[in-house]
């Protein structure tokens, strides 16, 4: 693999710094033998719904992939090449699995590179709207949570959604919502101007979908089916550990894993993903060594899932490790090579 660029080596160190930090935190706060004893004590027959639902998560999220692809692959292909992105997330810094899903399923003819990275923007919006819409429920069944930190999350959560809304009418009216783009960028003389116009024109482009009524309502479903089975699968864990969960209380764990594990981390977000779950169920009042032995326990069967099915995937699709990563590699650079310069 060649060398990061320096942006990419301090996103590559600051992640590995993040991880090892929560790491450290979980390890002062809690004894690991108490984290220990807690793991033989678990119901391990609850494991089996839990993978179920990771699984049945994976097989929905490919179905609205292909539907933001207008169904032009096969869904066998669009899954594999799924879970192939989630196999390189898994074991590579920088998300880089995105970057590869796009430049694997653009290989898929009528499928161009363009088009698979849309829908990764598309993805992240219609996730971060299911996490919002979701986030205000799961809150109400918090007890103990502070009046002005309840309210922050639902204000935060009002500013997102509106903050969405206003980014569907500029896709709607994108001619005009890049025209302000590059007067504003005009101003700011150490951006380049054409550079940034270029991914905003990309970005919008990418919403497309959601400005046409019948395709975003046929993703909102879809996306709302594809979270439920993780929020059964968190119930089925919480259970496992021998708490005794609600479904507002795993929709809450949920909702704080999606916004721990956006923060910068080492691949597979180790560490922030364990403190943020953690963290939530202590919210809760739950154990804390119940707590981490379910978030270990729950990510170490995530992880086993998502590669076991990556792996699968790369021999379904006749490639190899080495060559997804030195594709996604090649795509990456030509994209920094062909960066519009500044007027």
């Amino acid at each position: 693999m060649q060398e990061p660029p320096n942006k990419n080596r301090r996103q590559v160190w600051l992640g590995i710094l993040l991880s090892l930090i929560s790491l450290a935190a979980i390890f002062f706060f809690i004894k690991p033998q108490e984290i220990l004893f807690a793991l033989q004590t678990v119901r391990y027959g609850y494991l089996i719904f839990t993978g179920l639902g990771i699984i049945t998560f994976l097989v929905i999220r490919a179905i609205r992939w292909r539907y933001m692809l207008d169904n032009d692959a096969p869904w066998r292909t669009v899954f594999h090449i799924q879970n192939i992105g989630y196999l390189l997330s898994a074991v590579l810094p920088l998300r880089i699995g995105d970057v590869a899903r796009a430049v694997l399923i653009g290989s898929v003819p009528p499928i161009t590179i363009a088009r698979g990275i849309s829908t990764m923007v598309v993805e992240r919006i219609l996730d971060m709207l299911f996490i919002i819409a979701l986030l205000p429920f799961a809150l109400s069944g918090v007890e103990h949570m502070p009046d002005w930190m309840r309210a922050g999350a639902q204000g935060m959560g009002l500013i997102a959604i509106v903050g969405i809304i206003v980014l569907i009418i500029a896709a709607k009216q994108r001619e005009r919502a890049v025209r302000f783009v590059e007067r504003i960028l005009d101003f700011i003389p150490f951006l380049n101007t054409a550079a940034w116009t270029a991914r905003a024109d990309s970005f919008l482009a990418g919403l497309d979908s959601l400005t046409n009524f019948k395709d975003a309502a046929w993703l909102i479903m879809l996306t709302v089916a594809t979270w439920l089975p993780i929020i059964l699968a968190y119930y089925a864990m919480l259970r496992a550990v021998n708490l005794q969960p609600s479904l507002i209380m795993a929709s809450f764990v949920v909702c704080a894993a999606a916004l721990s594990v956006a923060l910068p981390s080492s691949p597979g977000q180790i560490g922030v993903f364990h403190a943020g779950v953690i963290a939530a169920l202590q919210v809760w009042g739950q154990p804390e060594a119940q707590a981490a032995s379910f978030a270990f326990l729950y990510h170490a069967l995530n992880m086993a899932i998502m590669i076991g099915f990556g792996i699968v995937g790369i021999f379904a699709t006749g490639s190899t490790f080495k060559q997804v990563v030195a594709s996604t590699q090649e795509f990456m650079n030509r994209e920094k090579v062909e960066k519009p310069v500044s007027h």
